[in-house]
């Protein structure tokens, strides 16, 4: 963003403000969601603390300090891959309401003969 990066205490780069991860494990036993989606909303240089990363997880309005191992950064093909299917989620249910079938048949790729 500003042309520098970030270095964590490890020496490894950490993850910017606002980056979007998933909770993959919640090895301090902190009661995190995992599997959810959560931005990363600030950072912890103190080499004295475990916690490196404040996140955010949205579905639950909660924030959470979390150590590094717990989270993975999601990329962009996994974000749009995610945008993609729900999209197609809301299509479908338009078209149940609507009782327009044909939209179905679309998203799935079957031909009416």
């Amino acid at each position: 963003m500003f042309g520098y990066s970030i270095k964590s205490y490890r020496g490894d780069e950490m993850l910017q403000l606002m980056t979007r991860v998933k909770i993959i494990s919640d090895l301090l036993n902190l009661g995190l969601p995992v599997g959810k989606e959560a931005y990363i909303i600030g950072h912890n240089r103190r080499i004295d603390i475990a916690y490196q990363y404040l996140i955010r997880v949205p579905a639950l309005k909660k924030e959470f300090w979390v150590v590094a191992n717990d989270i993975k950064p999601l990329s962009d093909s996994d974000t749009s891959l995610d945008y993609s299917s729900e999209v197609n989620k809301l299509l479908i249910d338009v078209a149940l309401k609507t009782k327009q079938f044909d939209i179905i048949k679309n998203l799935k790729g079957t031909k009416e003969d």
